[in-house]
């Protein structure tokens, strides 16, 4: 009985790190996803004339990609709007997760409309 007790739990152990591993080996999908809806963004903020740039939530919000650069000057140049699903509360994995990919987002979709914004500036 405690042989059969200690396999079930053995095996369980195996099934939840067989399904994390494969979490994780989602990543190139997840990236090409991204640069599609990167360009999606892009193409649409040029239509729309829209060049602010993401900005983290939080209590210390940053631009993603352009975090060496002064925030008080890239807002006053290009303007800011926020990306929901970046502020400081993490409860969970998901939420890492999801942070992260939206930190992603929001750098490529900031590099490519911020060099539009300083061409147009």
């Amino acid at each position: 009985m405690k042989i059969q007790l200690l396999l079930i739990f053995i095996g369980g152990l195996l099934n939840g790190c067989a399904n994390s591993y494969g979490d994780t080996h989602n990543k190139p999908q997840d990236k090409m996803e991204n640069k599609l809806n990167v360009s999606q963004a892009v193409s649409s903020a040029i239509e729309s004339n829209d060049l602010r740039l993401y900005a983290t939530t939080g209590r210390r919000p940053v631009i993603p990609g352009l975090e060496s650069m002064d925030f008080t000057a890239l807002k006053a140049q290009c303007g800011i709007k926020y990306l929901s699903g970046t502020g400081d509360v993490i409860k969970s994995e998901q939420d890492k997760r999801t942070h992260l990919q939206r930190y992603e987002f929001a750098k490529a979709y900031n590099l490519e409309i911020y060099a539009r914004c300083k061409k147009s500036s």
